[in-house]
């Protein structure tokens, strides 16, 4: 005998607590919220023409940006698709790297392609994922010296600093025009040291135009430069820019929901970092591991991974720290990573005590990041951690403070060209979700609405 059908109920979509969650397109919010109703993900998936498995696969993560899934789902629920920011009618354009979802081969290759780079083969597998640059007129010196590697040097800390204060999209246009311009002084003349710290110098503005990539949301072009980077950084027997480059990496793959890939981003750069002798990139990488085993929710591997990381960074030597990575060593920054952490395995604990718990070990660690950050820690990171501190005080029912926080960093982060900054609002409006019965945090859910509805557009205007 055939299970009846769950109910459908198409109103369900003009409910304020759903609102932020189409906006998002968060797919594994809508299963979860068709799950309470008596959905199976079998039956989820008859219905988006998914396997269980896939199903299963988009809850415990994996982000769906694909637009014929995006648009299948929305179909199959009845879900106005306006309400995901879909288009109603057909289109034509072909779909670009930016907007299709790579495959489990996609990421095979590509973890193979930066595995091979690491271990100091460029091969045809690699050279796929490189940018491409459009012809440029615009001479460069024919010779290079010093002078000419110091003006690269002085423009990845300008950029980065834009980067830092207002959001990748304040410096990603410009300093990709840059960088056109400058990778071509690879082809000029120059003695054997000039070229090297050439190429050490263009291996880490490529990396810090793909973080700025990476921040508004551009994970495609952030791969792609930063395999440009790490292709410059170990042709230059660089080690220690080639640990921080595969470190970014592994962030590229957690923004989208893959920390399991994450991991053997990070477990490359613990080899470069440890044949550079260098604990601070260490330190980091460790950190970064621990916030991987966060989202996987395994808290021991979190706490060893932690652990770790202190230990280095007491072994660092602040006064030698590369300029790549100088801004972790920061104060605030790594306190604010701590929180970052907890914030993640609160999100993905299946058990509601541990969520709790894990959520006030949160709020004390953003608490204690903005106490400690002073002028010298970057804007965004400081926006950063009062998104941590007011999802995780709506989630232990601090309601009063943690609305206020969250209208205070919702405007600030609408004054940031930032991706993820827009992304982790998201997770204020899941939290501000479960507490439907208060008027003041339904009123949170209609701001952060509009603010999804028109802060993307000024990324990078």
């Amino acid at each position: 005998m055939t299970a009846p059908q769950p109910l459908l109920d198409s109103s369900w979509w003009d409910r304020a607590e759903l609102r932020p969650v189409l906006a998002s397109r968060d797919v594994a919010g809508i299963f979860r919220w068709l799950q309470r109703h008596g959905w199976s993900q079998t039956q989820i998936g008859a219905r988006t023409y998914q396997s269980q498995g896939e199903v299963s696969e988009i809850l415990n993560g994996r982000q769906v940006k694909a637009y014929d899934v995006l648009e299948r789902v929305a179909d199959a629920f009845e879900i106005p698709r306006g309400r995901m920011g879909l288009a109603y009618g057909s289109t034509d354009q072909a779909e670009t790297d930016e907007s299709r979802e790579l495959t489990r081969e996609d990421r095979r290759n590509f973890a193979g392609a930066v595995a091979s780079v690491a271990f100091g083969s460029v091969n045809d597998q690699a050279r796929k994922w490189l940018p491409e640059f459009p012809n440029s007129s615009t001479a460069v010196p024919p010779v290079i010296t010093d002078s000419d590697v110091e003006q690269v040097v002085s423009m990845t800390a300008e950029f980065r600093k834009l980067d830092q204060r207002y959001g990748g999209g304040a410096a990603v246009d410009a300093a990709r025009g840059f960088y056109g311009y400058a990778r071509r002084m690879i082809h000029s003349t120059a003695d054997q040291r000039t070229r090297r710290d050439l190429k050490v110098s263009l291996a880490d503005f490529s990396s810090m135009v793909g973080w700025s990539f990476h921040d508004i949301g551009d994970q495609a072009t952030a791969r792609r430069f930063l395999m440009n980077a790490l292709v410059l950084a170990k042709d230059a027997d660089e080690p220690s820019l080639a640990a921080s480059i595969l470190y970014r990496l592994g962030r590229v793959s957690m923004q989208e929901a893959q920390p399991v890939e994450a991991l053997k981003m990070l477990q490359l750069g613990q080899l470069a970092a440890q044949d550079a002798g260098d604990p601070a990139e260490v330190a980091r990488l460790h950190a970064n591991e621990a916030l991987a085993y966060a989202m996987l929710g395994k808290h021991d591997h979190v706490v060893d991974a932690l652990a770790r990381a202190e230990h280095e960074m007491g072994r660092a030597d602040k006064r030698r720290v590369s300029p790549w990575t100088t801004l972790y060593f920061t104060p605030g920054d790594y306190t604010g990573h701590q929180a970052l952490v907890y914030n993640s395995l609160s999100a993905y604990a299946k058990d509601d005590t541990q969520a709790r718990e894990y959520a006030v070990r949160a709020v004390t660690f953003a608490q204690q990041a903005i106490t400690e950050s002073g002028s010298d820690r970057s804007r965004r990171s400081r926006t950063f951690d009062r998104i941590v501190l007011s999802t995780n005080l709506l989630r232990t029912n601090e309601l009063n403070i943690g609305i206020d926080i969250a209208r205070d960093v919702i405007n600030e982060a609408q004054h940031l060209r930032s991706g993820r900054g827009l992304s982790r609002l998201a997770e204020i409006g899941t939290a501000a979700s479960q507490h439907s019965d208060n008027s003041d945090a339904v009123d949170l859910l209609h701001q952060l609405e509009s603010v999804r509805t028109t802060a993307p557009k000024a990324l990078t205007a």
